[in-house]
């Protein structure tokens, strides 16, 4: 056989044996959708992690004594032992309870802990803005103190009745016709998300 032709023969032989064993790439979706996996992964061990260690009756979720706990140990805001109010605890499950039983599962904690730790490191920006607003001294805002408070972040310029009325729908988890703190903390975040909207839908509608 001519030596060019052993050398060609030789040549596909490698060209075959490389191609076996090169990996295929990973094109840049795969990548993501592998990295969203394995921090999903992450996510749900950590949780999993929580419900563990507070479900001491190994029911698989956390019921209401055991969600009181996890809130005292969570909180870096209070001396170390200082329980939630049942206030806050109420208004935590009604929020976040989907099943209705007094009980937290895993896909509902999450959710819960980023309130909790939201509120508890501004516990005392909301505490102040309920002692200025609240001059009726029940420790919640009323729809009249919901308006000035609201009037107050828009710049001073008054917002209207109806911007009050829903504001309070949304924002009185608890069905009370009043807002205590935890539900001002959220009233805020609704209307700064609100106003934001409003302004993207009046500068579209310039445009």
């Amino acid at each position: 056989m001519p030596v060019g032709n052993v050398a060609a023969i030789i040549a596909a032989r490698r060209t075959r044996r490389n191609s076996k064993v090169r990996p295929t790439p990973v094109n840049v979706a795969e990548q993501r959708r592998r990295q969203a996996a394995l921090a999903e992964y992450a996510r749900k061990v950590k949780l999993g992690k929580i419900i563990r260690t507070y479900d001491t009756n190994n029911s698989g979720k956390l019921e209401r004594d055991q969600v009181v706990k996890l809130l005292t140990d969570m909180d870096s805001s209070t001396p170390p032992g200082t329980l939630p109010s049942d206030e806050q605890v109420d208004f935590l499950l009604k929020l976040y309870d989907k099943a209705g039983d007094q009980a937290i599962v895993i896909d509902e904690l999450e959710e819960l802990l980023i309130c909790w730790h939201t509120y508890t490191e501004n516990r005392a920006l909301f505490e102040d803005k309920l002692n200025k607003y609240d001059v009726s001294k029940t420790g919640k805002l009323s729809k009249e103190e919901l308006k000035a408070y609201l009037t107050d972040l828009n710049g001073g310029i008054e917002v209207q009745d109806s911007e009050v009325d829903w504001v309070m729908q949304e924002g009185d988890i608890l069905g009370d016709g009043q807002l205590n703190k935890m539900e001002l903390w959220r009233v805020t975040a609704l209307w700064f998300s609100y106003v934001d909207s409003k302004k993207s839908n009046d500068c579209c509608t310039l445009l």
